[in-house]
């Protein structure tokens, strides 16, 4: 056991394994270091600069600045900055390669807003990560106004300094996804690169918004396919393979997994109902009378290389817990689209919450197919057992009646006990809750709690 207080030059914090031994990674203006519990230490790791400021005063928050995003297992540094992100290779006797500069400034608005202490920045990157070149290695590219730029990895696991470019016909707005949230909200937005379809080749992803109002708004997917370019790079048609569409739902979001383990990316893709878009003196009413908003969430498993016209599976997830009196009865659209983390939110009183109820994706029964967990109750928390076939999860939940933490981002999927399974592992920031799960005292007044969960 170590009992030490961080300096206080100390900005933010994260955990790193370097060298084969977990490390606590802290950062100061200039510099990451490296806690030495044995000596109760710091030492220097690498110099770099951070733009990344806490958010509230008082706190060293939890950024998360490593990620492997060279494929050889092994933490790397991603640190963000004014203009991209300064990425560190760890190599195999766990010293760190010479950084290199690589993408566009993060979008820190829709991360700054986490309840928490846990930031994500890499998540909001704009960075992609594909197989330019066809090498059977990782690499990383992003748009640059007019074209993409691509940092190719080396034969030693590093990414090049100088960027390979490339363009493509397909036509769309910008790379930011935030832009949807003002103005006129419509708009095509680059979502990913990424090879949907399992030929090898990264296939080009647009979100698209239409509508002049809300009650004629419409969204879609759209997947033009990659394609091997003559001069070894990748082209992407003009035309649209796939559309994913959702009727009289906006889309807020598409990730992709891996349901049943075969390799094969499978897509959920998070909606909402037109409906809930738009306020009025009845809505208000029903919110009133503890009528909650919903979140849709549509499942695609790829079979063949091609995925069904129509979800395999929906399920639905309340939008700000268990409903009460204190139901707004509808959301903006402008908050749909900035997200559960975005820096404003706290500032919306009527909206705290809105989108970040607890929802996770993981192997937490051990047999190999993905679970789906989800705790829009302050006390209980349902679990979506994976099956085998089409339909994913089963058609009934499994349920576990235990206080959730209010936020999604104090509940982690982690293999505590190192048995190939993942267990869930919560933090609760205070106990007293009232009606909606919302805390009663002041932050800080009471004592942190940990439950763990360990899958049997």
């Amino acid at each position: 056991k170590v009992d030490t207080t961080l300096r206080s030059e100390v900005l933010f914090v994260d955990v790193a394994n370097v060298g084969g031994h977990d490390r606590l990674i802290t950062y100061e203006q200039g510099r990451l270091n490296w806690f030495d519990p044995d000596l109760a230490t710091e030492r220097p790791l690498v110099g770099v600069a951070s733009n990344f400021k806490p958010p509230r005063s008082g706190e060293i928050p939890h950024v998360d600045i490593t990620r492997d995003v060279n494929g050889d297992a092994r933490d790397d540094l991603v640190v963000p900055d004014s203009d991209g992100f300064w990425v560190f290779i760890q190599m195999s006797d766990g010293t760190f390669a010479e950084k290199v500069k690589i993408g566009p400034s993060t979008e820190m608005a829709r991360i700054r807003g986490a309840d928490g202490y846990r930031y994500d920045p890499w998540s909001q990157s704009r960075v992609h990560e594909i197989d330019y070149d066809r090498d059977g290695r990782t690499d990383l590219a992003f748009w640059n106004e007019d074209h993409f730029k691509v940092h190719l990895q080396d034969e030693r696991g590093l990414f090049t300094s100088r960027t390979k470019t490339f363009t493509t016909d397909v036509a769309f707005d910008s790379d930011r996804l935030s832009l949807l949230a003002a103005g006129d909200m419509t708009g095509r937005v680059l979502h990913s690169l990424a090879d949907l379809n399992g030929d090898g080749v990264a296939d080009l992803v647009i979100f698209k918004l239409s509508g002049k109002n809300i009650s004629n708004k419409h969204s879609s997917y759209e997947v033009h396919f990659g394609a091997p370019a003559p001069n070894g790079g990748i082209v992407f048609g003009q035309d649209v393979n796939i559309a994913f569409e959702s009727d009289e739902r906006i889309q807020l979001g598409m990730d992709r997994h891996d349901f049943n383990n075969d390799g094969k990316v499978d897509l959920m893709i998070t909606t909402i109902d037109l409906e809930h878009l738009e306020g009025g003196l009845w809505k208000s009413i029903k919110g009133f009378m503890g009528d909650d908003v919903g979140l849709g969430l549509e499942f695609y498993q790829m079979e063949e290389s091609l995925y069904p016209d129509r979800p395999n599976t929906t399920r639905g997830i309340a939008l700000d817990g268990v409903p009460s009196h204190r139901e707004p009865g509808w959301v903006p659209l402008d908050i749909v689209l900035r997200g559960g983390t975005h820096e404003s939110r706290n500032a919306q009183k009527r909206y705290p919450r809105a989108f970040n109820t607890t929802l996770h994706i993981g192997d937490v029964t051990g047999d190999g197919r993905s679970d789906l967990l989800l705790a829009d109750h302050p006390r209980i928390m349902v679990v979506f057992v994976g099956v085998p076939g089409p339909e994913i999860f089963a058609q009934q939940p499994q349920r576990v009646a235990i206080p959730a933490p209010n936020d999604e981002e104090y509940t982690w999927l982690v293999d505590l006990n190192k048995d190939g399974v993942q267990d869930i592992l919560m933090h609760h920031p205070f106990t007293l809750r009232d009606a909606h799960g919302a805390r009663r005292k002041p932050p800080g007044t009471e004592p942190h709690r940990v439950t763990v969960l360990i899958a049997q």
